[in-house]
């Protein structure tokens, strides 16, 4: 080979592991990426559920001051007893079937 095609082999075979390793990397960045998706995944399931747990915590707590004799909340005690005793119902008519 003359030593022009040497230049030009040796400058295809740079080229060549160069886009190996940033293919590689790009694999690798890839993975941390997803394995990040999933542990946000994971935080926003966990932050339904506690939102989801703060929301029955604070109609527990108006039902709680409305009870406790608060004339504005009245209506949302009862609303909200009715809400449990329809609850209750459907509990004794599956546990009926």
């Amino acid at each position: 080979m003359t030593e022009r095609q040497d230049a030009v082999l040796n400058e295809l075979k740079f080229k060549v592991e160069r886009l190996i390793k940033l293919y590689i990397s790009s694999l690798e960045k890839n993975r941390d990426q997803e394995n990040r998706i999933q542990q946000l995944l994971s935080e926003i399931e966990n932050l339904k559920s506690e939102n989801q747990i703060l929301n029955e915590e604070l109609k527990t707590a108006r039902v709680a001051n409305a009870i406790s004799g608060s004339s504005d909340g009245s209506y949302e005690a009862k609303m909200r007893i009715n809400q449990l005793v329809r609850e209750i119902d459907k509990c004794i008519a599956l546990l009926n079937n």
